[in-house]
């Protein structure tokens, strides 16, 4: 059998739940970003006076289209934030 490549007999220490908080942070930045989409939207049309049932929905799905990748931004920047802060603590509680 070959000897492993160099860098490969290091072995990474995987956190338990990581994956599993990762992929309810996102799923609960999806929703966010749609609630908060929509919402704006309404808010926008109504200052406008648009009361057309087509232009509001269609305003609707561009705004909230242009809301998600916002939404998974924000969350990974905040799991990316929170996994360094957490691997980088010492294990002791803070003051």
């Amino acid at each position: 059998m070959a000897a492993p490549a160099p860098g490969m007999t290091e072995r990474r220490q995987r956190r338990s739940g990581s994956r599993l908080l990762l992929g309810a942070a996102l799923l609960a930045g999806i929703l966010g970003a749609m609630c908060a989409g929509a919402r704006a939207a309404d808010f926008l049309l109504g200052l406008l006076g648009v009361t057309e049932r087509w232009v509001r929905l269609a305003v609707r799905m561009i705004v909230i289209a242009g809301a998600l990748p916002a939404g998974f931004y924000f969350v990974e920047r905040v799991f990316l934030e929170w996994s360094s802060r957490r691997s980088t603590s010492s294990g002791t509680p803070g003051p």
